[in-house]
């Protein structure tokens, strides 16, 4: 039986783009999605059959450049989704009481989701596009693998964030989510085994994105480096000036985005340099990827078995590469101390390891041979008893 099912995630690529192979498969389903988002991401929502509805997001200001993170960015920045959230709610909740959702499925980031369920009383799914938490491995956890100094003032201020989150849920009438979908796979998820059946772990799909034109791999068969720092912290130019020197009129097709916030630099002839390319087609045909490992980059290089150099700008960045060292799939540098010969040498130890080829390899396949979207449908089917 067919459901009306509302998703609500903020117009970041990293927290959209590892839902919209869910959608596509709920949609195909025969179920009805209502997407709430940014008026960037409505398109890509459109293209996959749900119905966008755009709802004001005013990001916090993006850092440029800068690894540090305290508490109070972090409660800054919370405050302000619920702020934001509370200024539309009134007009959702008049909207939504006339197509009444069977299901709300929220990002932790948009606060909407669960303001929205305890005013029309559904269920509410948490969509978790990074690592997941529990009593065995902890935000706090996550930011001292990080590089966030353990500390009074840490642990008191995650306290504090604790008890204003459980003040949160208080003030709308709702419990914990009913149900956690988690776009990460349980083998790279830290601690994973610790999770019980509230968790779901379909890790990452690509969907249609996959087929996503407007980029070719080189006429001359050179192997393909690629360069992002993502989308939410690109704006470092010196880092650019410096992949240039690194591997200008090198053995490598050089791919680099540099967003839309640094003046294109000039490159030399072996480089292709533009604000965006379609991730997913440029990683099909990648050797190395040279990454911030944002979550959705870093599971997306390995689901086309690419081994990672990591230069990390946020803690959770530095964890994801981190982990990607573990599994033995890649190498981590120091963002604050890299040289054009360390990116070089880095780069290339990763492209002729075969251990690292082994390894990331193999857990490609193993990814690729996950159906995601079906696992997650399936859960979202058994919960609305369809």
């Amino acid at each position: 039986m067919s459901k009306h099912i509302v998703f609500a995630v903020p117009p970041a690529h990293g927290h959209v783009n590892p839902t919209l192979p869910l959608v596509e498969e709920l949609v195909a389903r025969g179920h009805r999605i209502t997407y709430l988002t940014g008026a960037d991401r409505m398109p890509a929502v459109a293209a996959i059959g749900a119905t966008p509805m755009e709802t004001p997001w005013v990001a916090p200001p993006r850092p440029n450049g800068d690894v540090k993170f305290s508490m109070e960015r972090f409660a800054g920045m919370m405050a302000l989704m619920r702020e934001q959230a509370e200024q539309v709610l009134p007009a959702l909740v008049a909207h939504f009481q006339q197509d009444r959702p069977d299901l709300i499925c929220y990002d932790n980031f948009a606060a909407i989701g669960p303001m929205l369920a305890g005013r029309l009383d559904v269920p509410l799914v948490a969509l978790m596009p990074s690592m997941a938490f529990n009593e065995h491995y902890s935000m706090r956890d996550a930011m001292v693998r990080g590089g966030v100094s353990a500390s009074e003032e840490l642990d008191s201020g995650m306290a504090a964030f604790a008890e204003s989150q459980a003040a949160f849920r208080t003030s709308l009438g709702i419990d914990e989510a009913a149900l956690n979908l988690v776009f990460v796979p349980r083998e790279f998820q830290i601690a994973g085994d610790s999770f019980d059946g509230r968790y779901r772990f379909l890790g990452p799909s690509v969907g249609s994105r996959a087929n996503a034109q407007g980029w070719q791999p080189p006429a001359d068969g050179s192997p393909v480096l690629f360069i992002s720092l993502g989308t939410a912290f690109n704006q470092r130019p010196d880092f650019f000036d410096q992949c240039i020197e690194a591997f200008g009129d090198s053995r490598w097709h050089v791919v680099m985005s540099v967003g839309d916030k640094v003046e294109l630099p000039e490159a030399p002839a072996n480089f292709e340099v533009a604000p965006h390319f379609p991730q997913p087609a440029v990683l099909a045909d990648t050797t190395v990827f040279l990454s911030h490992t944002g979550m959705n980059s870093t599971l997306e290089s390995l689901y086309y078995g690419v081994p990672l150099v990591s230069v990390p700008q946020m803690f959770e960045q530095t964890v994801n590469g981190q982990r990607a060292v573990e599994l033995g799939m890649g190498r981590q540098l120091d963002p604050g101390a890299l040289t054009a010969q360390l990116l070089r040498d880095t780069v290339e130890e990763v492209a002729t390891d075969p251990v690292i080829r082994a390894n990331v390899t193999k857990f490609g396949e193993q990814l690729r041979a996950v159906d995601g979207p079906a696992i997650g449908a399936d859960a979202l089917e058994e919960l609305l008893g369809s």
